[in-house]
């Protein structure tokens, strides 16, 4: 008889993007789908599950984090609301499992794999209690912030969840998006200029097209920044950039992109 397999992370709090097909997640908290466009965050020692919904195939980006928890970042001059607010976080559905078969526990502890069996399913918490939990969000529900006068406002103002460092200032993972927008900047040169940064910086899309890379970086793809590398948009996004008139323009609805930045180097 084959076991079913159940996964755990000693080592850090997963970040998961989903890009292509649906997740069908179960946790010991209860069941959550994430559908493309959504990501979910499973913390360090939660036992999880993955399924395919109706067959189709998955695919997508993780992150993992070894040190901290992700939170909403700080929204100084903002105030009360804006990008992402904590009533569009969902829990996972109650729902537990009472079945005595065998289940292989994969359990990821210091960079290897390890695996135990157990006869009964890892999910027969029948209720809990606390704020450790895992949880998923829609980044449709992103509130965008941006420049309405010139220049640009630093990209960090699209910042969904944020992992703080020990080093004010920094983080040890910044997770990031670019959605659909208007740009109004005047006087400026409108696609993501070009810099080097302290931080590393891993792109991913999910769907559409990124504006500082229309040709060759698909859905699904990825792009590294490491640290104090230079980079920017390609030529076909500097020609434009530079001839375009400077009227408002909305970024379109099909558009996301996203990045994983960090103070670590990668």
């Amino acid at each position: 008889q084959w076991a079913i397999a159940v996964c755990i992370t000693s080592d850090g709090v997963f970040l998961i993007v989903a890009e292509l097909g649906s997740l069908d997640v179960t946790t010991e908290m209860g069941k959550m789908t994430v559908m493309p466009g959504e990501i979910a965050v499973i913390q360090r020692g939660i036992r999880f599950r993955v399924n395919l919904v109706d067959g189709a195939p998955i695919r997508g980006y993780l992150l993992e984090v070894y040190s901290g928890h992700f939170k909403l970042p700080d929204l100084g001059p903002i105030g009360a609301n804006g990008l992402a607010n904590p009533r569009d976080f969902l829990h996972p559905c109650a729902w537990f499992e009472d079945r005595s078969t065998p289940f292989t526990v994969v359990n990821k502890f210091l960079g290897n794999l390890y695996e135990c069996t157990t006869q009964s399913s890892p999910f027969d918490v029948v209720a809990w209690h606390g704020n450790y939990v895992p949880y998923k969000y829609d980044l449709a529900h992103f509130n965008t912030f941006n420049t309405v006068s010139f220049d640009h406002a630093d990209p960090s103002i699209f910042t969904v969840l944020t992992c703080p460092s020990l080093e004010p200032g920094v983080a040890a993972a910044d997770f990031v998006i670019f959605p659909w927008r208007w740009v109004t900047a005047e006087h400026t040169f409108r696609p993501p200029y070009y810099h080097r940064n302290c931080m590393s910086e891993f792109m991913g899309l999910i769907r559409g097209q990124y504006e500082a890379k229309e040709e060759g970086f698909c859905p699904g793809g990825a792009t590294l920044h490491s640290c104090m590398t230079p980079h920017g948009p390609d030529r076909l996004a500097f020609e434009k950039g530079s001839s375009a008139p400077m009227e408002p323009f909305r970024i379109g609805e099909s558009t996301m992109a996203f990045m994983f930045e960090s103070t670590f180097l990668f």
